[in-house]
């Protein structure tokens, strides 16, 4: 069957869960509290960098357990205790529900077991990535399709282990032009439909006109199955699949599920409370952060996008010690669901907003989704990149770009701008393409007869006309030596002097730099200033280049083609599979820009509706040459990757059967860009 491929959209819901919204609750710090933090945070300067971190943002000291509970009330957050042992002492109905620990809603199953001849029905937007498939195992289902690979979207209907039956599938691997994918089908008098939503992340599988619905943030498998003799529901698949160990691949290959009972505790899962909180509450991040909390001061809190059991939440977790009571660390978790109906609640949310104080957070979140959607890109470093651009706008800290050329750092450096400065001055400098004689005069201006050739009536430099805004100094370490140490003045004394005047004139403005070259080994060879480097190195942000996120070129390339055609009024064009898949092998050496200009070329050549391979007039991978070392790591990346998928991306796991060290495991992470999730 024709094999199709899939673009990834949700503007609103990105693929990597952490550039969602961190916040859950902010609640004001009384002044003696500031203060002595601020003693506190002075006395331990001295301590580890992680010690710090988590000293940083200490709030919470005066407030008790019961208060914190009808806080997470009203913030419709679930709610779990965890004591200074580490022993979970409470756990609130909605967390249970969050975690799929408690079961809600009219539908229910016993437990048992899939059986040959039960009717299986199978939805996938990413084969293998959260729920331990092959696609070997799609033979279950009579599918032998060699087209389908791991990381494909599958959609299937068939009979189990009925080698007579004639099963119903789509496959989709990159790219497919629709968010809307669909499969419909009759099977012994009954209506069966399948559909996944990329844009609202959403699965839905509809048998005889009851649903079942699975939300994803990044990756997901739902299954439903009926009996095959009956036609009754046997299984569906729910939240909380991690917890109960119902991964659809190990379904499938026999093994048996728990029942999901009405409006009560599953049975047949362990009791929550009195439990060890590392054994209840899975997640390797997660466990981590409990774990420093728990050895940390009081007061101390974090709040960030946490995975727990293959799901991933916000999640806010506050220490607090009160003696031998309530000593612990109190924590609060949101479905991603409930952020993405908030964010679709528009007017409506805004307006209990304003008449709940709790939920003041729901702004930022707002804020935070609507300025993601200005950078495109949906891998895990690009998700990175997100959600520090979002944390640096929101600063008036100097932030650092740095990246390959070509990477859109100047793109970046506007974003960051505009979130926060969209009606102020935003000015780039090119300090590449200005002359070393020039350059101080083109920064801080000059006045009238400052030399030869001044213009009379003297000029603003760069600094004065982004004054109240954002100056952006791109390659930033093409700036002369001398310059440097002037530079270093202005940033540290926020005023400036024109050339040949001595009046200082005061600045306001934010400082966004760049460089494609390591700054760091500059600084060693004595090409760049050291104490420069520190004063602009506050907030750095490193964007990856196109070779190091391939997950990106498809829905890139067809961000750029709409923009360049909306900017030349052209018809619709769209990429052949053809095309898509060469973009998608492509290397790209010169990253965002080279991309550009090739899709620029190919819409110009191009007269019908389809741009093909021939349009791109690119070279195919496979006709580049190879060396016996590209070969060689080539294929040493895509065993770790093997290894890893394997393992359902346990490190440990990976690095025991390969035989190596912890250190050049994540070494060769790091040489391939292969992406730890």
């Amino acid at each position: 069957m024709a094999k199709l491929c899939l673009l990834p959209s949700s503007p609103t819901d990105t693929r990597n869960p952490k550039v969602l919204p961190e916040h859950l609750i902010k609640i004001k710090t009384p002044a003696k509290v500031k203060a002595k933090i601020k003693a506190e945070i002075k006395a331990n300067q001295r301590q580890s960098k992680a010690s710090r971190a988590y000293k940083e943002r200490p709030t919470m000291k005066s407030i008790g357990a019961e208060t914190l509970k009808t806080i997470a009330k009203g913030m419709n957050a679930g709610y779990i205790y965890v004591d200074k042992d580490g022993i979970i002492g409470d756990f609130s109905d909605l967390a249970k529900e969050i975690l799929g620990i408690k079961t809600l809603g009219h539908q229910k199953h016993d437990a048992g077991q899939i059986e040959p001849g039960d009717i299986v029905i199978f939805a996938d937007n990413d084969l293998g990535n959260d729920d331990m498939m092959r696609p070997e195992d799609l033979e279950c289902l009579n599918i032998k399709d060699k087209g389908i690979s791991q990381g494909d979207i599958v959609l299937a209907i068939g009979r189990y282990k009925d080698k007579s039956s004639k099963p119903v599938y789509k496959t989709f691997g990159a790219y497919v032009p629709e968010p809307l994918i669909t499969l419909q089908t009759k099977l012994d008098s009954l209506e069966i439909s399948v559909s996944l939503d990329c844009e609202s992340r959403n699965i839905k599988i509809t048998v005889a006109n009851e649903s079942y619905c699975m939300d994803y943030l990044e990756s997901v498998g739902h299954l439903v199955v009926l009996d095959g003799k009956t036609k009754e529901i046997k299984f569906f698949q729910a939240k909380g699949y991690g917890y109960r160990g119902e991964e659809a691949g190990e379904l499938l290959r026999g093994k048996s599920y728990q029942a999901k009972n009405l409006n009560d505790e599953n049975s047949e899962l362990v009791p929550t409370v009195g439990m060890s909180a590392r054994r209840v509450l899975r997640g390797e991040e997660f466990q981590e952060e409990l774990e420093a909390l728990l050895n940390s001061e009081d007061g101390t809190e974090i709040q960030k996008v946490l995975e727990i059991y293959r799901r991933w939440m916000l999640v806010k977790m506050i220490r607090i010690k009160k003696g031998t009571k309530d000593d612990g660390v109190y924590i609060f978790i949101r479905d991603r669901e409930l952020v993405q109906k908030a964010a679709k609640a528009g007017a409506v949310l805004k307006e209990k907003i304003e008449n709940a104080s709790r939920l003041t957070a729901y702004r930022d979140e707002m804020q935070e989704i609507e300025f993601l959607k200005n950078i495109v890109g949906n891998s895990i470093k690009m998700q990175k990149v997100k959600q520090l651009a979002y944390k640096a706008a929101n600063t008036r800290f100097n932030v650092i770009i740095t990246g390959e050329s070509g990477t859109g750092k100047t793109k970046l450096a506007r974003e960051i701008h505009s979130i926060k400065g969209e009606n102020t001055p935003f000015v780039t400098v090119a300090c590449n393409a200005i002359a070393p004689s020039l350059i101080e005069s083109e920064l801080f201006g000059y006045v009238p007869g400052a030399f030869t050739g001044a213009d009379s009536k003297g000029k603003k430099g760069f600094f004065e006309e982004a004054n109240g805004g954002t100056i952006f100094l791109d390659e930033i370490g093409e700036i002369p030596p001398e310059m440097q140490i002037k530079l270093l003045n202005v940033l540290q004394d926020k005023r400036i002097y024109r050339v040949g005047s001595t009046k200082p004139i005061d600045i306001d403005v934010r400082v966004i730099t760049a460089s494609n070259r390591n700054l760091e080994e500059e600084v060693e060879k004595g090409n760049f200033r050291q104490d420069l480097y520190y004063r602009i190195n506050v907030f750095p942000i490193a964007l990856p280049p196109l070779r190091e996120r391939k997950k990106d070129l498809s829905l890139l390339a067809e961000s750029i083609l709409k923009n360049l055609l909306s900017a030349y009024g052209m018809d619709e064009k769209k990429f052949s599979q053809e095309a898509m898949d060469l973009i998608t092998a492509y290397d790209w050496p010169g990253n965002v820009r080279e991309l550009e200009n090739i899709i620029e070329r190919a819409i110009t050549l191009c007269d019908g509706t389809n741009i093909y391979a021939e349009h791109l007039m690119i070279t195919k991978p496979e006709a580049q040459g190879i060396s016996l070392k590209a070969r060689i790591e080539a294929g040493e990346k895509k065993i770790i990757e093997e290894v890893l998928i394997k393992h359902n991306g346990n490190r440990k796991k990976a690095m025991q059967e390969l035989e190596l060290s912890k250190s050049v495991f994540y070494d060769k992470i790091k040489r391939y860009g292969i992406e730890l999730e």
